[in-house]
């Protein structure tokens, strides 16, 4: 006999991977909101539910509690026994502490006003019963046939509503949301990866190819794995909980290929493209001990070159525009491999400067227009290097490794899955 021919005796640790990375998806997705979103603080991993989304608003804290709940079957209609244990009919008693929503209930009275709201999110639908006992909730108007039950039994579930009207149940009762049809939480990774992709690609220093921001997609799941894995005691400060088990700014723009000052200058709104540009010319300035203050002045010597390059480009014979960038590439490559320095390199520009006029006939090439070529030229340069520093950080990085022992079945398959995606 093969293998195949016999049926497996049991094959529920497939279905509780396939669970693990929805909630690892949704998860991250709500992590890359930080980056939009300055009320979110930080989002908690499997801690209370599946993920705990904080806000800060004027001082005041809030928390989303969000279950994710996913079924492979997409015609699945989730039904009023799943999400509110209530049975329709008479002859068993209903069971609302055991269900979905039941569970998730005890933190509105645990919290108080500090829970925002609860979100049961899937993939699938919720059946015309369901949504009627949640538009009830949310409008305060009894509709359905079903909201009484449901209303008698949560009175059951918190004592501290037992003396309540059923208006204000029903009030406790509307924070529970339904997020319904959510495709990223499907096996087939292409709708996630398509939501992450925009924002990634957004917040990120370089432009990056398809197969960079699947890495920084691998990296960011291996983080929200790690932070859903740690050991959680129970005497435990806000501090230490916060970087055990959640996910903050911070912690996102350590993944992302972008510098924290231009993280911010496109957060309000500045140019992608010359934010982006002036944010690599900055790294390297710094990188060779230039003052702040030099950087506008730089970043003018590149941007009038580029404009005199992009004018005269086609005017000038293919062979000696070949030569001309031949002779500027040289001199930033002997930069790059320390030949000269930013601090001995005005010599080499006058030099350059010369060559190109005689070589091109014409006088209206000036040093500074030559040391905005070499400039460009190592922005060009320094992209293409952080692209590949971004590679050298899936596999180095400790952050991404975390370590060999929880963590390693889970960050192996990312890796292995973007390996065959890849090929």
């Amino acid at each position: 006999m093969k293998l195949h021919e016999i049926k497996a005796r049991e094959l529920n640790g497939r279905d509780t991977i396939h669970r693990f990375k929805a909630q690892f998806k949704a998860a991250s997705l709500e992590c890359l909101a930080l980056l939009e979103d300055c009320a979110i603080e930080r989002v908690f991993c499997d801690y209370h539910e599946d993920y705990v989304v904080k806000f800060v608003d004027d001082g005041d804290i809030y928390y989303r509690f969000v279950q994710v709940k996913t079924k492979t079957k997409q015609n699945h209609l989730y039904n009023i026994l799943e999400i509110f244990g209530i049975k329709k009919t008479k002859k068993n008693g209903h069971d609302l502490p055991n269900s979905f929503a039941g569970k998730m209930l005890l933190h509105v009275d645990n919290f108080g006003d500090t829970c925002h709201s609860l979100v049961i999110l899937t993939n699938i639908n919720f059946d015309d019963d369901v949504e009627g006992l949640v538009n009830d909730a949310q409008s305060g108007n009894v509709v359905s046939k079903h909201t009484a039950t449901l209303i008698a039994e949560t009175k059951k579930l918190v004592p501290s509503l037992a003396v309540k009207t059923d208006k204000e149940v029903l009030d406790f009762l509307s924070h529970l949301k339904l997020a319904p049809r959510q495709q990223i939480l499907n096996e087939d990774d292409d709708n996630f990866v398509s939501s992450a992709h925009s924002q990634i690609y957004k917040y990120s220093e370089i432009n990056l190819t398809p197969k960079e921001i699947r890495l920084l997609i691998i990296q960011l799941l291996s983080l929200i794995e790690s932070k859903s894995s740690e050991e959680i005691k129970d005497s435990m400060t806000e501090d230490m909980l916060n970087d055990k088990a959640s996910v903050s700014l911070d912690d996102m723009l350590d993944i992302l290929a972008i510098s924290r000052p231009a993280y911010y200058l496109l957060r309000n709104g500045g140019d992608p493209n010359a934010i982006k540009s002036a944010s690599i010319l900055q790294r390297v300035l710094k990188r060779n001990n230039y003052k702040e203050e030099t950087l506008n002045s730089f970043a003018n010597f590149k941007s009038q070159w580029e404009t005199w390059y992009r004018v005269n480009r086609h005017t000038i014979q293919e062979l000696k525009l070949l030569e001309l960038m031949d002779e500027i590439t040289s001199l930033t490559d002997n930069l790059a491999v320390g030949k000269i320095d930013m601090k001995t390199i005005t010599g080499a520009v006058v030099k350059l400067t010369t060559n190109l006029r005689t070589l091109l006939g014409r006088n209206d090439l000036t040093e500074e227009l030559v040391f905005g070529a070499v400039l460009s030229e190592i922005v060009k340069g320094e992209s293409s290097w952080i692209s590949v520093k971004l590679w050298l950080q899936q596999a180095l990085n400790p952050k991404v490794l975390i370590s060999r022992t929880r963590q390693e079945t889970g960050l192996t398959f990312w890796v292995m899955r973007l390996y065959f995606i890849s090929r």
